[in-house]
C-alpha cells in the first residue's frame, strides 16, 4: 500500500466542512498533518472550536 498524502486543511468548519474533515481523519490515502482555522460560514472564534472538537 502507499503511503498517505500529508495534508493541511484550511477551512471554516460549520457542519459540511466538519464532515468533510472527519472523512479525512479517517481515510487511509491521506494523513493530516494540520488543521488551521478561517473567518467563512462561522466566526473565526466558532471554527476553532468546533476543529477542536474533531
Amino acid at each position: 500500500m502507499a503511503e498517505p498524502k500529508k495534508i493541511i486543511i484550511d477551512t471554516d468548519p460549520g457542519i459540511d466542512d466538519a464532515m468533510a474533515i472527519l472523512l479525512a481523519l479517517q481515510s487511509p490515502e491521506v494523513e493530516v498533518i494540520g488543521l488551521t482555522t478561517i473567518y467563512g460560514n462561522v466566526y473565526t472564534t466558532l471554527a476553532t472550536r468546533n476543529a477542536l472538537h474533531l
